[in-house]
């Protein structure tokens, strides 16, 4: 089966299938959804309850990737179970949020259709707004506030507070303290002070504003993990000779608790009380922290930790070994051989040192190298494919994706494809002609294709299509021209008949086995059959029936004559039609296959009466 377009998981990694087509019987095809688990009825609704239950177990077992793109498929539609498509939809949101896919939960919120019941959307607003909290967009988030609260006759009291804190998380990320302040009184006449979030909130407040000593009191009592980091990190700006004292605190809470935003902000505050004094357990505590998901909201005005930190980190606690060790900046044997010797004793040394030669060395080949070498040593911490991804695409030091090292953008990229994000995908690969050093050239062409079709450049990826297949270099053999396939069927899934038509002519040109030949005329026929070209599509499901031999009856030629037929049924070439409909009709032994041929020309034989007017027209038949 060819990949549906929206498949994230094994989009450019997995083995494409091959999109065969099917003449099945739609009784045996019914027969084959529910044995599935997929149909209609309230039957149904158990089974999908049931698989939407084992996906978020899924996601929650540390494969939320994977659960996204199995819900893409088993998701019902909206327009035929709205109630099923909003269980489903609540779940793929959550994983979302949770993972931080945050601009595409915005855009999935979007696109919701006409008919979700008011308590969805709530529930979707909400996480848009934090979302984009997320994102800093807190002018567009009071938006989306405001509509709810505008609106908010039939929600909770609880919802109600939720949306009120998330207003005055806004303000305290746009460092308006006043308002801030004013909010928080507003609500506490109209909730109170009961709840821990609020609390918390309180807290983040005073600490922003400078008032640490207050804050370290409101939450002292507090033992919840969040209460501690926000008394930790008010006790470090009130009492900062406290500091070992603290990072010692904070390091041990962090290690118990599950990797998380909130454990993450833990290392942070760790990092932060250990500066100045421990350069090595900073770095690590630094590297720790970035490895983990960052809340915008929960660290704003109480901590700060980034890429630059880390780099600076790095390159602080290097020059300090230089120093001591009598190694000269520009000459890179004094650095390399060490490097590489502290590899398996001491990767955190080796790690420093890689850094150094990857900022300073002498040219550009072999800070390359040393960008490859700390990746590679990036990849044996815990989680730390987000680690790399942090200290290059979030530093300062690299605001142009140009001044990434070529080694360093092609693992980026690989990354971000795995997780699916495209756009970070489309960033890296441009001006990236050439595949990476020892690549599949073809492979890499194909990949920045489909990334092209993918993030909407349409023009530019057939464009890149279109001199693959100028290229003499390839052979064009049969795994070649599979995977080139699967590109264009993506064409078609965006309804870019025409220039998948192009594409598919263009191919013909090739060299290719006579099956591969009759199955592209097939799926041009559907091109052309999307097009309403009628007797140009029937033309091309006859031609991929007879191409080996004009009176051929195999699966594939009965396949593509029923096909032709119904594109002359479109056409209005009923006779033409009703011989194929017959022909087929004597060489199949299958049951189910008579019946619905014997349909067909009992359908063909009402519209040929009608059109005498000897009877009302049927109904169209369906597709």
């Amino acid at each position: 089966m060819r990949q549906p377009l929206a498949t994230a998981s094994k989009r450019f990694h997995g083995q494409p299938g091959r999109r065969l087509p099917v003449f099945v019987a739609p009784r045996f095809f019914l027969g084959a959804l529910l044995s599935a688990g997929i149909a209609c009825g309230s039957g149904a609704q158990a089974l999908d309850t049931t698989q939407l239950n084992e996906l978020a177990q899924l996601a929650r077992a540390g494969a939320p990737q994977l659960a996204l793109s199995r819900m893409d498929a088993a998701q019902p539609a909206a327009a035929g179970d709205i109630s099923g498509w909003m269980a489903w939809e609540q779940e793929r949101l959550q994983i979302l949020s949770g993972q931080g896919l945050y601009r595409q939960l915005i855009a999935r919120v979007a696109t919701a259709p006409e008919g979700v019941d008011a308590a969805f959307r709530r529930f979707a607003l909400t996480l848009k707004a934090d979302a984009q909290l997320q994102l800093a967009q807190n002018t567009a988030a009071r938006a989306t506030l405001r509509e709810l609260l505008w609106q908010a006759d039939e929600a909770s009291r609880e919802e109600r507070a939720r949306w009120r804190q998330l207003v005055i998380r806004s303000y305290v990320q746009e460092d308006r303290s006043d308002d801030a302040r004013q909010a928080l009184l507003r609500y506490r006449q109209d909730f109170g002070e009961g709840s821990e979030q609020m609390r918390w909130l309180n807290a983040q407040v005073l600490l922003h504003s400078g008032n640490a000593v207050s804050a370290a009191k409101l939450v002292a009592g507090d033992n919840s993990p969040h209460g501690r980091l926000l008394h930790y990190a008010a006790q470090l700006a009130a009492t900062p000779e406290r500091a070992p004292e603290l990072e010692a605190a904070a390091a041990a809470l962090a290690a118990k608790l599950e990797p998380s935003a909130l454990q993450g902000a833990l290392w942070g505050l760790a990092a932060a009380a250990a500066a100045g004094a421990d350069p090595r357990a900073r770095i690590q505590y630094l590297e720790k922290a970035l490895s983990q998901r960052i809340d915008a909201q929960l660290i704003h005005g109480v901590l700060d930790y980034n890429a630059d930190q880390l780099w600076d980190a790095y390159l602080s606690a290097g020059k300090r070994i230089g120093n001591e060790e009598q190694k000269l900046l520009g000459s890179d044997e004094d650095w390399y051989f060490p490097a590489t010797q502290a590899i398996e004793k001491d990767p955190l040394r080796a790690r420093i040192l890689f850094s150094v030669l990857a900022v300073y060395g002498s040219n550009p080949q072999r800070r390359a190298l040393a960008h490859e070498y700390l990746v590679g040593l990036l990849d044996d911490l815990p989680n730390g494919r987000q680690l790399t991804h942090r200290l290059y695409l979030e530093s300062t030091r690299f605001r142009r994706v140009d001044s990434l090292p070529a080694v360093i953008r092609y693992r980026l990229i690989d990354a971000a494809l795995e997780s699916g994000d495209l756009d970070t995908a489309s960033r890296l690969m441009a001006g990236l002609s050439e595949p990476p050093t020892g690549g599949d050239r073809f492979e890499w062409d194909l990949r920045r294709a489909r990334v092209a079709l993918y993030t909407g450049q349409t023009r530019a990826g057939v464009e890149l299509l279109k001199t693959m297949l100028d290229n003499d270099a390839y052979a064009w053999n049969d795994r070649q021209a599979d995977r080139f396939l699967q590109v264009v069927f993506d064409l078609q899934t965006v309804a870019e008949h025409q220039r998948a038509l192009d594409l598919f002519a263009a191919l013909l040109d090739k060299p290719l086995a006579a099956q591969r030949r009759r199955e592209i005329l097939f799926w041009m026929a559907d091109s052309l059959q999307a097009l309403k070209q009628f007797p140009d599509a029937a033309y091309l499901y006859l031609k991929s029936a007879t191409l080996n031999d004009v009176t051929a009856m195999d699966p594939w030629a009965q396949t593509a004559r029923y096909r032709a037929a119904k594109a002359l049924l479109d056409a209005g070439l009923l006779d033409d039609a009703r011989r194929i409909y017959q022909l087929l009709l004597r060489a199949t032994q299958d049951a189910g296959r008579k019946a619905v041929l014997q349909n067909e020309l009992q359908r063909l034989h009402l519209l040929g009466a009608a059109r005498a007017g000897q009877v009302d027209a049927p109904a169209a038949s369906s597709r």
